[in-house]
């Protein structure tokens, strides 16, 4: 039934075929990596058995930073490759893994999937999350590679989404439920979910959500100062970020930004887009409002703010330096959740004990925030009247704020130990393997 997605990919294609035109040329990220999307993929020779790994984006990359850690420690014989569909993603997987086993994972039609896999040749593939792919999965059931669903997540919608494909493709049904494969849900919920779309409760174990085993707790003195001296920032500065953020949240952020300027004398204001490629787009955004704007980069090559540097914006044009920003805030806005786009990480805040505000559309992290809610250690606004009124309070009244950024934190501390388990579940497929030995 490969030919099925195949026919449904190239028509989606050819529809929108002057669309995805005008984004290959306008922007850099659509045509990052064609090469390799198309199935061509520079493997080093291998002399050792190897595991895929697939993250869609950043988040998962992360996600997965302690698990393959303790892969290469345990499985020193393996080697471990790293797929993801972003630039963005890319460039996080280079930096904290081997780069040159790290690659953009490849378009889902059955020829480039069938010769990717036959060129890396895994021998257990690991999808994070909700990475299911017809016809990769297809070509992997064909070539009896078991995969595994590590945090395992699945709305009621994608659920019916999913039953969908299924009742039209046979085979991706089959290359599921194949009993070689195997299910590491994050919650109950999720378990019951897999069951329910056909996945036998013997290959279904809930391990937890591995996002909390690398969420950092900590970042050092030195590194917080260096950043607060970049930022021309002293010790009596109020400082908002604003991470992640999307297009639709940063003239609302902007504009809530003015008004506390008039209630609060020393505030600063750093934003971190979602795309950095958005720059451009935001510094008209701010001129357009009558405030000052600079690029950390412009100051890490030297560059100083002047006299007006509570009129002017911090832009983190960088990809990678989010954490550190969220470290020295005092009120922490998560982007992509004022639009109804499901939300970004509201975890990495959470662990450096930061007071935390999202918009009301986080549906992509509803096991988080509900954990966060019920520890009354994140604000959930409606609009930019209510943005303004928590984040308001939260700045002027500093001890409840740290308060409640503790109380996000002792959230993640007690949420750890799904990569421990996960890693126990995978040990037992991995020494299966022959070729596999500790």
């Amino acid at each position: 039934m490969s030919t099925l997605f195949d026919a449904v990919y190239i028509m989606a294609l050819t529809l929108g075929s002057p669309y995805f035109f005008l984004k290959f040329i306008a922007t850099k990220r659509y045509r990052s990596g064609l090469s390799q999307r198309l199935g061509r993929i520079n493997t080093k020779k291998r002399t050792r058995p190897c595991v895929w790994i697939h993250c869609a984006s950043v988040g998962e990359v992360l996600t997965v930073k302690a698990l393959v850690k303790s892969l290469g420690k345990e499985f020193n014989c393996l080697d471990i490759v790293v797929s993801t569909n972003t630039n963005t993603g890319l460039s996080v997987a280079q930096r904290f893994f081997d780069s040159r086993n790290v690659f953009y994972f490849p378009l889902d039609l059955s020829w480039i999937a069938d010769k990717v896999l036959g060129s890396i040749q895994p021998i257990c593939i690991i999808l994070i999350e909700l990475e299911l792919w017809p016809n990769f999965l297809i070509a992997a059931a064909r070539r009896h590679i078991p995969v595994v669903l590590l945090n395992a997540r699945i709305s009621e919608k994608s659920l019916k989404w999913y039953r969908v494909i299924s009742k039209i493709s046979q085979g991706f049904c089959e290359s599921l439920t194949r009993k070689e494969n195997v299910f590491c849900a994050r919650t109950g919920a999720d378990a019951i979910r897999l069951v329910n779309f056909g996945i036998p409760e013997a290959q279904i174990f809930i391990t937890g959500n591995m996002k909390f085993d690398n969420i950092v707790t900590d970042v050092p003195e030195d590194v917080k100062k260096r950043l607060t001296d970049l930022f021309e920032m002293n010790k009596n500065d109020t400082v908002i970020v604003c991470g992640s953020t999307h297009e639709g949240e940063e003239a609302i952020i902007l504009k809530t930004f003015r008004q506390i300027k008039g209630k609060i004398r020393q505030v600063r204001l750093v934003l971190a887009p979602r795309h950095v490629e958005r720059i451009h787009d935001l510094v008209k955004l701010i001129e357009s409002m009558g405030l000052g704007w600079i690029k950390k980069t412009s100051l890490d090559q030297g560059k100083k703010i002047g006299e007006r540097k509570y009129e002017t914006i911090i832009l983190i044009d960088t990809v990678g330096e989010l954490l550190t920003a969220y470290s020295i805030a005092d009120c922490v806005f998560v982007g992509k959740s004022l639009v109804p786009h499901g939300g970004q990480n509201m975890l990495e805040p959470a662990g450096l004990a930061k007071p935390i505000i999202v918009g009301p559309h986080t549906f992509n992290f509803h096991e988080e925030v509900q954990l966060l809610q019920k520890a009354d250690a994140i604000e959930i606004i409606q609009d930019e009247s209510t943005l303004l009124n928590k984040m308001t309070y939260l700045l002027e009244h500093p001890d409840e704020a740290r308060e409640m950024g503790r109380r996000a934190q002792s959230v993640v501390m007690k949420q750890r130990g799904a990569t421990d388990r996960n890693v126990k579940v995978l040990r037992k497929i991995l020494l299966k393997e022959r070729t596999v030995s500790v």
